[in-house]
């Protein structure tokens, strides 16, 4: 009985050892954003959710939207396999714009 307490604290252990941070899941999410947000109009920006504790939504190009949320719930699974989870309430978001050839939110009216 106590060898089988062994293995699952083993695995508990290893698991939780390859779960990410927030702050890592946060640096690659940034990355897949900015390579998801090029723009030449505005037309072409959307919001996406990605979820706490990425944030409640970003800037992307539309047809980028999928992606980015499909990688977003990948990494917030992975921070949550080391037991860490969040919740928040999100703002109104703000009017989109296309400046320097990026998808971002504009300044509210």
């Amino acid at each position: 009985m106590r060898a089988k307490w062994m293995v699952l604290l083993l695995v508990v252990l290893v698991g939780a050892s390859c779960a990410k941070s927030e702050e890592e899941a946060q640096e690659e999410f940034d990355a897949i954003v900015a390579e998801s947000n090029a723009c030449n109009d505005v037309s072409e920006c959307v919001y996406a959710s990605p979820g706490c504790p990425l944030g409640c939504w970003v800037a992307v190009n539309s047809a980028k939207k999928a992606y980015v949320e499909e990688e977003a719930r990948a990494l917030i699974e992975d921070v949550e396999r080391g037991g860490q989870y969040c919740q928040y309430e999100c703002a109104v978001q703000g009017p989109l714009e296309c400046a320097e050839g990026r998808c971002q939110e504009g300044a509210s009216p």
